[in-house]
């Protein structure tokens, strides 16, 4: 999953183009479009939240939405809530978020993402990415070196250079 600059919503990486990537919107439409190289392209899995203790990785933040979802304490953030009820509804989320960078405009796209996704992801399964680099790292871990074969590399002479003229030059 993705987020475009300057395009709503999230998408799924269908393939890569010459000229982009190819991408379908989540919101429904399945509607395709390519990116041009250009744009920015956020994957959704190296995007984290500013806290006063670090950063807390979009997922974890997502499976807190959905453990309060699944417990009925999860209220929508509706467009038109005001600073206050933004920061509010988010710190009943993530306690220790840092007010000064974290933007209400970011709290409600996570928001909306997290409706977008709900019903079509399982949030506490992990993602592909950190699966398949467990896997590579073991796969390298058991890939042993093969030893290079010594090859003894015989003296010719260079082009140009006969044998006699070798020989005359140790002569004299």
């Amino acid at each position: 999953m993705v987020s475009v600059a300057g395009k709503p919503g999230l998408h799924k990486i269908i393939g890569k183009g010459a000229s982009g990537l190819v991408l379908e919107s989540l919101d429904g439409t399945a509607k395709r479009t390519i990116t041009p190289l250009s744009q920015k392209v956020s994957i959704l899995e190296d995007i984290s939240v500013y806290t006063i203790d670090g950063d807390v990785k979009l997922s974890e933040v997502f499976i807190k939405m959905d453990e309060a979802d699944k417990a009925g304490n999860f209220v929508l953030l509706t467009k038109d809530a005001n600073g206050d009820a933004i920061k509010k509804w988010f710190e009943a989320i993530v306690s220790n978020f840092d007010k000064e960078r974290v933007y209400n405009s970011d709290i409600q796209k996570m928001s909306n993402w997290f409706n977008l996704l709900k019903g079509k992801v399982d949030f506490n399964t992990k993602p592909e990415s950190e699966e398949t680099e467990k896997s590579d790292k073991a796969e390298k871990k058991s890939k042993t070196i093969k030893p290079v074969k010594k090859v003894e590399a015989k003296a010719k002479p260079s082009k140009g250079v006969t044998k006699t003229a070798i020989t005359s030059r140790k002569m004299s």
